[in-house]
């Protein structure tokens, strides 16, 4: 019987929380489209079915973390409403059912979602919203995909590199690179110039031939002292693909990983406590933020079975007024972390835990 009731009501949910997603998802590509269907009347632009589908792709996934909580609020309103007005909620409770095991296909639903959510800014998100960034930044005349120039000033001015071109698909080598070494009193030591380098084994390699230039501490180019490699290990280059790819592409979608790099990178150059506010942040924020699914669910089921059993619009508004809410005071408690009136790690669990608690408060309130 539990058996049988568990998947009638992920049916009942899952059907107009595909519409939903659907639908919403719909809606932000049309909007999106209409910088992709100007472009195709420009004769410099570079779109092909690839580029239209990139540019799309990787615009969903940096919205996909702001629809999907309000996929489960609509889909969960109307589920819930659903069973209240053809009498089924009143029908399992009279049955001995608990409410806890009719919700329980909704709320696993949401944990999955939650961690899809997750593994779209971990493993998605990154690449594909930085290709679609870049061909919007260029007005649609790259493809988003062309190895772009890169660069990297190492903490403390030890060194810099010049990267001619970076591909996201192979972050591990670089091409066109030139690495220049400074002395303790900033002026230049050596510089590296290759046609390629590759991390292998922790260790940043020159391949393809390596002019090794030398300078006096004038900086001036000492020739003679000029000498040409097959190869050359960067033994003091300790930074790691992850570290040059943070330094040049936007940190708000950087994996977990990527946010590590930076945050090392930068703090090892000096951060204010503002920027280290602001950081820890939205380190937090970004394990938090696939948590609003499963909050914005918790809160939306006694929602529409008040919807149900009263009128449907003051249950609407009720949930409606929870998620606006929510995000009202996700913003507030940033605005309080930045300026150093709250720490991050508590500013990011406020939304949660007050809403929660309101969450609970609900549940009780029924029946």
């Amino acid at each position: 019987m539990s058996r049988i009731l568990f998947f009638y009501v992920l049916r009942s949910f899952a059907v107009p929380a595909l519409i939903c997603l659907f639908g919403l998802c719909a809606l932000t590509l049309l909007f999106m489209s209409f910088d992709l269907i100007g472009a195709f009347f420009d004769e410099a632009s570079v779109v092909t079915a690839r580029v239209a589908v990139d540019f799309l792709w990787g615009t969903l996934s940096m919205y996909l973390e702001w629809l999907l909580p309000a996929v489960f609020l609509l889909a969960t309103l109307y589920t819930m409403w659903q069973f209240c007005r053809h009498s089924e909620l009143i029908a399992m409770r009279a049955g001995g059912i608990g409410l806890g095991v009719i919700v329980a296909p909704i709320l696993l639903t949401a944990l999955v979602a939650a961690g899809l959510s997750f593994a779209n800014t971990e493993l998605v998100k990154p690449v594909a919203a930085t290709r679609a960034l870049l061909i919007k930044d260029s007005d649609f005349k790259q493809t988003g995909r062309d190895p772009m120039p890169a660069g990297f000033a190492a903490p403390g001015n030890d060194h810099a590199w010049s990267i001619g071109r970076m591909d996201l698909a192979d972050i591990e080598t670089l091409r066109d690179v030139r690495v220049t070494f400074m002395r303790p009193d900033g002026s230049m030591q050596v510089t590296y110039e290759a046609p390629e380098a590759r991390w292998v084994d922790g260790t940043w390699w020159l391949q393809g031939g390596v002019t090794c230039l030398y300078y006096d501490e004038l900086n001036r180019l000492e020739p003679a002292r000029t000498r040409r490699l097959p190869n050359q290990p960067l033994v003091r280059a300790t930074e790691t693909p992850r570290q040059i790819l943070a330094q040049n592409f936007d940190a708000a979608l950087a994996s977990f990983a990527d946010r590590k790099a930076n945050r090392k990178t930068r703090e090892q150059s000096g951060m204010t406590t503002e920027q280290k506010n602001e950081d820890s942040y939205a380190t937090y924020n970004h394990f938090a933020a696939p948590f609003a699914i499963v909050l914005v669910t918790l809160f939306a089921i006694p929602a529409g079975i008040a919807s149900g059993r009263q009128s449907v619009f003051r249950g609407i508004l009720l949930a409606i007024g929870l998620f606006i809410g929510y995000y009202a005071l996700t913003f507030a408690a940033m605005f309080l972390s930045n300026n150093d009136i709250v720490k991050p790690a508590l500013a990011v669990a406020l939304p949660c835990i007050v809403f929660a608690v309101v969450s609970v408060a609900l549940f009780r309130k029924l029946p």
